[in-house]
């Protein structure tokens, strides 16, 4: 299944909506609510900003599958928000990832779950704010079988340090069933910057911040609020180094646990080097 754009209500539809819940409110004296009470709802609802442009704070692809841009965690540092990133590049950053298993290992998201979540969240990323985060829920059917019942990703995404962090909270949560016998869902944790979730997470690409946290560094720039992209070379600082060092001592982990192979080894860690 393809991405593609969906269109939400107007502002200038929704302001007809609230210009008709006020008429209905005022109908309302008939039944006997005082106007005192009435005129403070009427102002209440007729107040709501109407903003032309107002960027979408939602990306749902199928009933339980959506992209969220809501407020970052308290306390959480400023974002490099907007940002680009490049579909191809997005697609092997989150094909690689695996999740720690009683059996081994597991990847986190399959082949054809990624191309409708990687337009959502290129989207997602390119109109959030530095105050934004992205959350995600992906329920997909995971075990080749239509009888099989879908279970849920749930996970958070954020540019800072250069990189798309990834913080995932569960790895393949079972919801669906209990949903359609009770119509509740569940109140989603999506991953905390604060609190580390029991998820394991390993990818030969990323850095590892946490067991359940990725940091996959970005090729370009994020894009400013304010001002057109401009391309700039990578600071060699102390944070610089010490991402690469993570990144190849993640690598060498991975190479003796039997994760990648020597040669998988060997190449990435050349293209580590290359950029020091």
């Amino acid at each position: 299944m393809e991405w593609k754009p969906s269109e939400e209500p107007s502002w200038a539809s929704r302001g007809a909506v609230l210009i008709h819940w006020r008429m209905q409110a005022l109908k309302e004296v008939e039944m006997g609510i005082p106007p005192r009470i009435l005129r403070m709802i009427a102002t209440l609802i007729c107040t709501v900003p109407l903003v032309a442009g107002a960027p979408r704070g939602q990306w749902k692809i199928s009933e339980f599958t959506w992209v969220k841009r809501l407020p970052a965690e308290a306390g959480a540092p400023v974002n490099e928000h907007p940002a680009q990133v490049d579909a191809e590049a997005l697609r092997q950053q989150l094909s690689s990832v695996r999740f720690a298993t009683e059996k081994g290992g597991e990847a986190l998201f399959l082949k054809d779950e990624l191309p409708p979540l990687l337009g959502a969240l290129r989207e997602a990323l390119a109109v959030a704010g530095p105050g934004d985060d992205l959350l995600l829920l992906s329920t997909h059917r995971r075990e080749g079988s239509f009888l099989n019942t879908p279970n849920g990703v749930t996970a958070r995404f954020f540019v800072q340090g250069g990189s798309l962090n990834l913080i995932v909270h569960d790895t393949r949560l079972e919801f669906v069933d209990r949903y359609r016998g009770m119509q509740v869902l569940p109140e989603f944790q999506y991953g905390s910057r604060m609190v580390a979730s029991a998820v394991s997470l390993q990818s030969p690409v990323a850095i590892s911040h946490r067991a359940d946290w990725l940091m996959f560094p970005l090729a370009a720039a994020p894009l400013s609020a304010s001002a057109p992209a401009v391309a700039a070379p990578t600071a060699r600082d102390a944070t610089f180094f010490e991402q690469q060092e993570k990144r190849l001592r993640a690598l060498k982990r991975m190479r003796d646990e039997n994760l990648i192979t020597e040669e998988e080894y060997q190449q990435k860690r050349q293209e580590v080097l290359k950029n020091l």
